[in-house]
């Protein structure tokens, strides 16, 4: 069994920042000062995630697809995942999918990883 065959058993959920179409990034020349902040702060190599957090409707979302496009511009975008409660079926509005979809990700991104988790799957078919 080859590479493709082994990811494609994990679950996939379509939430990838450029498959959600329900959300919007920024507009231009808005929230630039944090975006900047977010992407200065993971030039680090030490600082590997953001907790992004605030009130409903501050533009968290919008400024997590600023910063995932910035990212996937400059090839340094490893995995996005964007929870949609409207998408009901389709693995957004739920943790199911969730790790298995980021796994994916990951493994499309780094080849290193992608014979781990390989290795890993051939190893214990049931996660």
């Amino acid at each position: 069994m080859n590479i493709s065959d082994e990811l494609s058993k994990l679950h996939k959920a379509n939430a990838g920042y450029l498959a959600v179409k329900s959300k919007s990034e920024c507009l231009e020349s808005t929230r630039v000062q944090i975006q900047k902040s977010i992407l200065d702060h993971l030039e680090n190599r030490k600082h590997r995630f953001v907790w992004l957090r605030g009130s409903p409707g501050t533009g968290k979302t919008a400024i997590s697809m600023s910063v995932a496009s910035a990212l996937n511009k400059q090839g340094r975008l490893a995995a996005s995942f964007f929870w949609d409660k409207n998408r009901q079926g389709e693995g957004l509005a739920s943790i199911e999918h969730f790790p298995s979809t980021l796994a994916r990700q990951l493994a499309l991104f780094n080849a290193e990883y992608e014979g781990l988790l390989v290795s890993q799957l051939r190893q214990s078919p049931a996660l």
